[in-house]
């Protein structure tokens, strides 16, 4: 509890964004939980039914509000939520092409984006790795990520949206000295939330605790390890850092870099 509260007191503020980029935002009602803002809509007589999906390439609002981010680092983003998206989507539906018919079509938007004070968390790595005991992050600097987000069916009527926002935190978030590192990491978050909202047609918020299936599990740890998503559809959006990541990752390094390094 006190390892939670500490997190939370050191806990980068988000907002959520409404900048138009949904068809809809009727009868969306808020549910936050700890860390996380969001309002969304289920329509669960629709999602229920729904076997195939079709993935859009995530999006930047035209308003979006990035701060100092260029595109470099946009583009490391969106693709941050693509893959992880697909990734996630997949444990639950069969994501096909667009060139097939599908039940369901999603698309996510980024609305803001709260850059990470590069050299505070460069300062923050180094000073885990010298420290003999764990250490949390400097409590300045946090970056934050929202997102809207909505499924259709393939009428092209709204079955489902959420609006999401979430920053980073001094005890579980990573350091990382990059611009776009907390919304890189950020993104799995948002991509959890959205398709666990699809799958279970209910509130992102509310926890369903159940145990994994063994396929799931070897999934997850085939894709962290690899970066090769288990559905082949997913590769349009190319590998998951893998191993070179989760190495990156442990070091501080930019993600900007392990990207490199992978590709």
């Amino acid at each position: 509890m006190t390892v939670s509260l500490a997190g939370l007191a050191g806990c980068q503020s988000a907002s959520l964004s409404e900048t138009g980029s949904l068809s809809s935002y009727k009868d969306f009602v808020a549910s936050d939980g700890m860390v996380t803002k969001t309002k969304y809509r289920v329509d669960a007589a629709s999602t229920k039914t729904v076997k195939t999906v079709h993935l859009i390439p995530t999006t930047f609002a035209s308003n979006a509000d990035v701060g100092t981010l260029g595109d470099p680092q946009k583009k490391l983003v969106a693709t941050a939520i693509d893959r992880s998206l697909c990734e996630a989507l997949s444990a639950h539906f069969d994501v096909v092409p667009v060139s097939k018919p599908a039940d369901m079509a999603v698309r996510s938007v980024v609305t803001k984006v709260k850059a990470t004070n590069a050299v505070v968390a460069g300062v923050s790595s180094v000073a885990s790795k010298v420290s003999p005991v764990p250490v949390p992050r400097l409590p300045i600097g946090l970056g934050n990520l929202s997102v809207e987000a909505e499924a259709f069916d393939a009428r092209g009527k709204q079955i489902a949206g959420l609006t999401w926002a979430r920053g980073a935190n001094i005890v579980t978030s990573g350091s990382r000295a990059s611009t776009a590192a907390d919304a890189f990491e950020l993104a799995g978050d948002f991509s959890d939330d959205f398709s666990a909202m699809l799958a279970k047609s209910n509130d992102p918020m509310k926890s369903d605790f159940a145990l994994p299936s063994m396929k799931n599990v070897s999934n997850s740890v085939s894709y962290a390890v690899t970066g090769k998503s288990t559905d082949p559809d997913c590769a349009v959006f190319g590998r998951g850092s893998g191993v070179t990541g989760i190495v990156g990752g442990a070091l501080g390094l930019p993600p900007e870099w392990t990207e490199k390094k992978r590709n």
